[in-house]
């Protein structure tokens, strides 16, 4: 690392979250730490009042908030994997990287300092994390359980099968992203924070910690729960998952295949072309039997429920 560089650089992305915004710089200015660190914010053009907010703490705290303000939306030229890229292309200086969404925020003025003595101490450890708040300002449902994470290591196949992880709680060793920007296929990948979580397990051990020192806020315009991005992601996560299994061996198999059987099962039933249909539900067929019946069998008691309900109707 250079003298120049500090020891953390935080990504903090962010799109039309003016009314969110201010908690996550405000918990990043807040922060206590013997170490230097900055935040990049990342604004992907927002038109909603978003920029001038990142502009104002920029100026306000100049050694700490680092404004990177795009022109043209990244998000519409290549998702969320477009704009990882650059962060990690431009922004993977320090020895560690931590992340938080602008809709996201931290709330113990320690959380860095106690993450990174933690890493400091145990360097055969690539990732630390911590307990998180769910706050609800929509009626999606948030189905990561991250309230009550434990004091211990987590293997990389819970990581997978749990989700536990929320990634304003995740700090990683630069290491783990240098990992990340070789993967193989990685314009399949939709979301990044499993695919970051697993290259943190390739090189190194993985803690989690009780202390709940962050707030995920779960809001219809997130990244993660924009309702219109949904349909999207559910044609590509066949290949997403694909992509998972072939990049990461430590995870185990099986719930792999259930995943991607999953997945192939939901697009087929989206699917208008009747064999690009067929095809998906033999693919999800192939990776698990036992899944493709038990989808398949769901599927037909929704179908012979709504013909009796129309029945009834007539």
């Amino acid at each position: 690392m250079e003298k120049n560089n500090p020891l953390v650089v935080v990504w903090c992305l962010t799109y039309n979250q003016k009314d969110y915004i201010r908690d996550a710089l405000d918990g990043f200015v807040m922060q206590q730490t013997n170490f230097p660190f900055e935040v990049i914010v990342h604004d992907d053009a927002s038109t909603d009042g978003t920029t001038a907010i990142v502009e104002d703490y920029a100026k306000r705290y100049p050694d700490i908030v680092k404004p990177m303000i795009e022109t043209e939306n990244q998000w519409k030229k290549g998702g969320l994997k477009r704009i990882i890229n650059i962060m990690n292309e431009h922004h993977r200086t320090g020895k560690y990287i931590a992340f938080c969404e602008g809709d996201d925020y931290w709330t113990d003025k320690r959380k860095l300092q106690k993450q990174v003595d933690f890493l400091e101490s145990h360097p055969d450890y690539s990732l630390c994390f911590h307990s998180a708040k769910k706050i609800y300002e929509t009626d999606t449902t948030a189905w990561i359980n991250c309230e009550d994470i434990e004091d211990r290591d987590y293997e990389p196949t819970d990581i997978f099968i749990n989700w536990t992880i929320p990634t304003a709680s995740a700090i990683c060793c630069k290491k783990a992203m240098d990992f990340y920007s070789n993967l193989k296929g990685a314009e399949r990948i939709q979301n990044y924070d499993i695919f970051v979580f697993l290259s943190c397990a390739m090189v190194g051990k993985m803690r989690g910690m009780h202390d709940q020192m962050s707030v995920y806020r779960i809001q219809g315009e997130g990244l993660t729960y924009n309702q219109q991005a949904m349909v999207k992601t559910r044609m590509n996560n066949p290949d997403h998952f694909i992509c998972l299994k072939e990049n990461f061996p430590i995870v185990d198999s099986k719930p792999i295949d259930e995943t991607i059987s999953k997945t192939y099962f939901e697009r087929a039933e989206i699917q208008c072309a009747f064999l690009l249909k067929l095809r998906d539900f033999w693919m999800s067929f192939k990776y698990c039997p036992v899944c493709f019946m038990r989808m398949y069998s769901k599927m037909l008691v929704r179908l012979l429920l709504r013909k009796g309900n129309e029945h009834e109707k007539k």
